[in-house]
């Protein structure tokens, strides 16, 4: 009996605690939810044409083989992957045979004016002696002709000198442009022929992307136009600088060639493979939504579409993608808002609150 009593004690403050237990869950069950925050962007219209991806190649626009133009010794030539800029020192040639042949030079320029000086004296004399019939007409017309071709001698040996000359700055090979060294063809102490390259220099700030295109999607670009490329690093608008629409009847293909920014050349490198997008229909108006926007699902893609202080789920197709931007087909208007952060966890109807821009960022896609 006393052990009853003392059971019939105890189970009254359980009781008493599991009654107050129910009463808070069903406060907590009837008040309502607190507003989910999330931010909104607005459904846009963009002109969208549908792309097919095809691989294209970084390329730099100035790759040259370099040479002297000078026959030789190699005397010095710089290393692979140095980094130079225009008017820096490439290589040398063993400057001496070249030295030599100048102070030839120039020692027979000075023996020439010399001879000239001796025959313009004696046809100062003869004119002197004609002049008072000491001498004949034709000794000095022959005095003249030696006196002008010993003239003819001297404008030879400068012209060989200054040619001279110009071999031995060739002699010294000086980079064209800004770019680095990517091959040696020759080592130091080979004997080098005029025409030889000795090195290969790729300037890294002027690329473009190089893409062969379907012949038949030619129409629907412009030279001028911008493609989108896609690398592991992202994607970006490229502008088409030069159209070569010439194929051959097995590849059905023609060459584009698209400018990469001086800015965004760091980005790139020579040799890169990346993919291009291009249009092979007329663009359209169409909606699109921006990226962040669409919930992926497995079976349909939706996106909540803002309505007062709640959302509403719709479903989409989605089309071509630019950029950030997503082109879809939906019950969207223009200009209508879309939740782009928080959506993952809404349902349909949830009450929501909307971050302003400064709150809430939107990240915008390269």
């Amino acid at each position: 009996m006393d052990k009853f009593r003392c059971l019939f004690a105890l189970s009254r403050p359980v009781a008493a605690l599991l009654l107050s237990s129910s009463l808070l869950t069903l406060q907590v069950l009837a008040e309502p939810a607190a507003p989910r925050a999330v931010s909104v962007v607005a459904v846009e219209q963009q002109q969208v044409s549908p792309n097919m991806m095809v691989s294209g190649q970084v390329f730099s626009r100035y790759q040259s083989n370099l040479s002297t133009g000078v026959d030789g010794r190699l005397d010095w030539i710089i290393e692979p992957g140095q980094q130079v800029v225009a008017g820096d020192l490439l290589a040398r040639l063993d400057l001496k045979p070249l030295q030599l042949q100048a102070a030839e030079l120039q020692a027979q320029q000075k023996r020439a004016s010399i001879q000239v000086n001796r025959m313009q004296k004696e046809l100062n004399r003869l004119q002197s002696l004609v002049a008072k019939s000491l001498v004949s007409q034709t000794q000095l017309d022959q005095q003249q002709a030696d006196y002008e071709l010993a003239l003819a001698d001297v404008e030879l040996s400068k012209a060989a000198l200054a040619q001279l000359q110009d071999q031995l700055q060739r002699a010294e090979l000086k980079a064209p442009f800004a770019g680095v060294v990517s091959q040696r063809h020759h080592q130091v102490g080979e004997e080098i022929s005029r025409n030889a390259p000795l090195l290969q220099l790729v300037s890294l700030g002027e690329l473009e992307v190089r893409v062969f295109a379907p012949l038949e999607f030619a129409t629907f670009i412009k030279k001028g136009e911008a493609l989108r490329v896609y690398t592991p690093q992202g994607d970006q608008q490229l502008q088409v600088h030069s159209m070569i629409p010439v194929s051959d009847l097995r590849s059905q293909t023609y060459e584009l060639r698209l400018t990469v920014p001086a800015a965004e050349a760091a980005t790139f490198q020579v040799g890169q493979l990346v993919t291009v997008a291009i249009p092979t229909a007329k663009a359209e108006l169409s909606l699109v939504v921006h990226r962040d926007a669409v919930v992926l699902g497995s079976a349909q893609h939706h996106v909540f579409k803002l309505e007062g202080e709640k959302v509403r789920k719709v479903p989409v197709t989605l089309g071509q993608g630019q950029g950030e931007w997503l082109q879809v087909r939906g019950s969207l208007k223009l200009n209508e808002q879309l939740v782009v952060r928080g959506a993952e966890t809404l349902k349909d109807g949830d009450v929501v609150k909307v971050l302003s821009a400064t709150e809430f960022k939107l990240a915008k896609k390269l």
